[in-house]
């Protein structure tokens, strides 16, 4: 998941990399059986692919389009906090001022996806954000 905008263009550089190497012909390659060259190929996609989804992920978060995350369980919290920070159009650094705390330290906390935080603070960091966190509690059978 990228995060912030640094993240964001050293993706985007990373997807036109890809874009230009599946684009020109790979010399090399035809040394190669046609079988490995394909796969090749296709490693090549799948990985443009996962980094042009996640381009979209932040461009709609960053760009407003997203207002309702949905969790489906307590971890996927951490998760929902950064998404909504990206939605709000804020940088860590801005988080940070409105918890006093350092920009290092959100980066942290969401490095880690807030693992071993306490729940006070993501309280704090969901207030700080005005964000409503809705959880429904599902009691299954065994």
């Amino acid at each position: 998941m990228i995060t912030n905008e640094r993240q964001y263009a050293i993706t985007k550089a990373q997807a036109e990399r890809f874009k230009e190497a599946l684009a020109k012909p790979d010399e090399q390659g035809k040394k190669l059986h046609p079988k490995v060259r394909k796969a090749m190929r296709e490693g090549l996609q799948s990985q443009l692919q996962d980094l042009e989804t996640e381009i979209a992920e932040f461009e709609k978060l960053r760009d407003g389009k997203v207002t309702t995350i949905v969790v489906n369980s307590i971890v996927d919290i951490a998760l929902a906090l950064i998404q909504a920070r990206i939605a709000r159009n804020w940088t860590q650094k801005q988080l940070g001022e409105r918890l006093n705390l350092p920009e290092q330290q959100i980066q942290r906390y969401e490095s880690t996806r807030f693992k071993g935080v306490a729940l006070e603070r993501l309280q704090e960091v969901a207030d700080a954000l005005n964000v409503r966190v809705q959880e429904v509690v599902t009691i299954e059978q065994r």
